[in-house]
């Protein structure tokens, strides 16, 4: 026998479990849903940091209230409890393959502002859900764990979710189960995206490290493995421990692999780890498709990383999930009262001006893609030594490719003089991201099915 809700949400992640307290204080029954048996542990590989702290990220802007342990979107006006340790992070900084360095902001600037000097925070995510779950249940939501989606249909009026034996009926359904979304795939809302690559990570929580600094983020790239390489060190808010993280685009790329070179085999970087110690592994993996561009079809609305390339980071995860919480809650009591629907067109107006069109994606998988541009060690290790100033404090994807873009700009006299042979290279950074990540989508593709 189905189970009927006005609201059911997939996925309790920080996406779907926003929607849910959104819908929740709104007074509807909402029935929220994932796969894993205890939703405050974290199974996968998490930067566990908010982007982004100093500037407008998808339209808000995000305040930890360190006092009333409170973190805030400002803009959009919501705010939860979270009571977990915080740890600022100051500066994210590049670092070439041989420690020359790109700095988005310099921390003995950053740090002299106190909370409001920096680029992001660093947070524990199973403390977060905890908080999270906390609040979602005190707004009357039932949530239900150990569910795998199996089957999801819908009709004129409603929407029904089956998994694991049961059934949910609800006016709406709100898909929030990620980057992998196994609804997004049911209902065709994959068809029209441009599917690009994997995204692989392994990483560790580790303590010991001799980085230069321990409360910014800092990555580098690799060319020495198979195919490109990457490494992004996060902050983590528990003493002087660090998340370090090894990512691959391409399938062919072993991740031990990449961990070794920066831990073992790089002279610079291999200094940092030497007396290293490995506390918790962690890994993940992930397809990167072009974002859905229409998140709303037949009582279907798609929340957070589920429409999104890639991720939208823990923040613009948040700010969507509570954002289409609140549009369905608009669009039941429409419903109900038979006012003109304007619910739901809010959101997916929200989404394309937003996120589509101020945010293009080719800039976010730019972050990932460098190596695919400059294709030798040596050419980043060239560029890095030209910098001479630091570039704006910002722990942003999107601004930090407009910010090194024009620090490129500023450097062609120079290229063009010294190093010519750069310069095509430079020029692949405008073409279409399918040119630039071309060979890496030949090694997924035969791998796996994606519409």
């Amino acid at each position: 026998m189905s189970q009927k809700y006005d609201v059911v949400i997939v996925g309790a992640g920080p996406s779907g479990l926003l929607a849910a307290k959104a819908i929740g204080l709104s007074g509807f029954k909402v029935a929220l849903i994932d796969r894993k048996s205890d939703i405050t542990r974290l199974d996968r590989l998490c930067g566990q940091t908010l982007v982004s702290m100093n500037d407008y990220y998808f339209g808000d802007i995000i305040n930890y209230n360190r006092q009333g342990k409170r973190i805030a979107f400002l803009n959009s006006g919501f705010s939860f409890k979270y009571d977990g340790p915080v740890k600022n992070c100051n500066a994210w900084h590049i670092f070439s393959p041989n420690g020359n360095r790109l700095p988005f902001g310099l921390p003995e600037e950053t740090r002299k502002k106190g909370d409001q000097g920096a680029v992001g925070i660093s947070y524990d995510k199973e403390i977060l859900f905890k908080c999270l779950l906390e609040e979602v249940e005190e707004a009357g939501v039932d949530v239900f764990t150990g569910i795998n989606v199996s089957e999801v249909s819908t009709s004129s009026d409603g929407a029904k979710v089956s998994g694991g034996g049961q059934v949910f009926e609800g006016s709406y359904v709100i898909a929030a189960d990620g980057t992998n979304s196994r609804i997004a795939k049911l209902l065709g809302f994959n068809r029209d995206r441009t599917f690009y690559s994997y995204l692989l990570c392994l990483g560790w929580y580790m303590r010991n490290v001799k980085a230069p600094e321990l409360d910014i983020l800092m990555s580098s790239i690799t060319q020495k493995t198979v195919a490109p390489g990457l490494m992004f060190v996060f902050p983590r808010p528990y003493e002087d421990d660090l998340n370090v993280a090894f990512l691959a685009l391409d399938p062919r790329v072993k991740l031990e692999d990449v961990a070794d070179y920066f831990m073992k085999e790089n002279p610079f970087f291999s200094q940092w780890f030497k007396d290293a110690q490995l506390l918790k592994k962690y890994a993940a993996s992930q397809y990167i498709y072009s974002p859905v561009k229409e998140p709303y079809m037949d009582r279907v609305l798609l929340a957070g990383d589920t429409g999104a390339c890639q991720e939208l980071e823990n923040s613009g995860a948040m700010i969507s999930g509570w954002k289409a919480g609140s549009a369905i809650a608009a669009a039941l009591k429409e419903d109900k009262v038979g006012m003109q629907a304007i619910g739901i067109s809010n959101y997916v107006d929200w989404w394309k001006s937003t996120y589509i069109e101020k945010c293009p994606h080719e800039a976010y998988l730019m972050n990932f893609a460098m190596p695919y541009v400059l294709d030798r060690e040596e050419d980043l290790d060239y560029i890095f030594s030209l910098v001479k100033d630091p570039l704006p404090p910002c722990w942003n994807p999107y601004a930090a490719m407009n910010h090194m873009g024009q620090l490129i700009q500023s450097l062609i006299p120079t290229i063009q003089k010294e190093r010519p042979d750069l310069m095509p290279k430079l020029a692949k950074m405008s073409q279409p991201m399918t040119e630039v990540l071309e060979v890496t989508t030949k090694a997924c593709k035969p791998l796996a099915e994606f519409d």
